[in-house]
């Protein structure tokens, strides 16, 4: 179904049927709904659930704060017929969707329960979000960063929409890779989702900045396929509740989930110096930063695996000795 209207929706917009004023009637009206729809659904969630159910809640506002951004957008192209200015009143709704969306994926179930666990959570989304940020910025951030010409406080809200994005997106992938079996489908729906989400926002940002966007572009289909598939992961754990309370696990996928963006550095800062192009000191500090996180992810992982390995000594230590050891005590003897 979401890729049903996703295809119509795109359809739509290249081929502009019902001309260009009902072409931008229907991309900002169907962006609207699609928030509104997921918001919905995430209330629903939250309703049905009793795990998760900050989780659903927030991310159901998030939607709801985002679909107010474009209920303003609306206002100024649909009704009042002008250019939307940036900034806006809009922006207030779209940036405030960002951190009730990053509070909501926080507080998703699959979160571990040990220290140990959650810092090496913690250090897992820095280095993804940290490797996605630096392939962002090298090849698109920092020539928007250049080329724009407002001021400070427009060049930080320009570049806030991909990076936040690119937030959400490494806390997403952390948490599938933690995820229980049960809560992998709803889940994956939403990091689909807001992959979609940050495609369109990146193209939005780097369309903007080249003064080529305007409304009713068919890269405007990545925010309605986004929230519909947002809505649909609300709609699956609403209908598929998992009772158990969700556990960390280890698995290959969450051994490897951080490296892999790694690979994406090493490989996006070899194709730069091979253009010819010139990494500057941004790039090289989150570089740095990176191969620090990265230390610091394998030192934690070391410690963690020895304490383990103690603690395991310890408590099969006794029970190994009682088992191996002769019996000693006299026999009972009746009289």
């Amino acid at each position: 179904m979401v890729a049903v209207v996703s295809l119509v929706f795109l359809l739509w917009l290249l081929l502009s049927i019902g001309g260009t004023h009902t072409t931008d009637a229907v991309d900002d009206l169907g962006e609207l709904v699609a928030a509104l729809a997921a918001a919905a659904a995430c209330a629903i969630a939250a309703h049905h659930l009793t795990s998760g159910r900050s989780a659903w809640n927030l991310l159901g506002l998030s939607a709801l704060a985002w679909a107010a951004g474009e209920g303003a957008w609306t206002y100024y192209d649909l009704i009042r017929g002008i250019q939307v200015p940036f900034p806006s009143l809009a922006d207030i709704g779209f940036l405030a969707a960002v951190p009730l969306a990053v509070a909501g994926l926080l507080l998703f179930p699959s979160s571990p329960r040990r220290a140990a666990d959650r810092v090496q959570g913690i250090l897992d989304g820095c280095i993804i979000a940290g490797s996605i940020l630096f392939a962002s910025w090298v090849t698109v951030l920092e020539p928007l960063y250049n080329k724009h010409q407002g001021g400070f406080f427009d060049q930080a809200l320009s570049l806030a929409y991909p990076a936040s994005d690119v937030v959400m997106v490494a806390l997403v992938f952390i948490l599938f890779s933690r995820a229980g079996q049960k809560g992998r489908a709803s889940l994956g729906l939403v990091m689909a989702g807001l992959i979609a989400f940050a495609v369109a926002d990146s193209a939005f940002s780097y369309m903007t900045e080249v003064h080529n966007y305007g409304t009713g572009t068919f890269l405007d289909t990545g925010w309605v396929a986004g929230y519909l598939l947002i809505g649909l992961g609300a709609l699956r754990a609403a209908h598929s509740p998992s009772t158990a309370q969700a556990e960390p696990r280890v698995t290959t996928l969450s051994l490897v989930a951080p490296y892999v963006p790694v690979l994406v550095v090493l490989a996006v800062t070899a194709v730069e110096l091979l253009l010819g192009h010139h990494v500057g000191n941004v790039g090289w500090t989150m570089v740095f930063a990176l191969a620090l996180l990265v230390l610091g992810r394998q030192l934690l992982s070391l410690w963690d695996h020895r304490v383990r390995d103690s603690n395991d000594a310890r408590s099969e230590g006794p029970d190994d000795f009682s088992s191996s050891a002769p019996d000693v005590r006299p026999a009972l003897t009746g009289h």
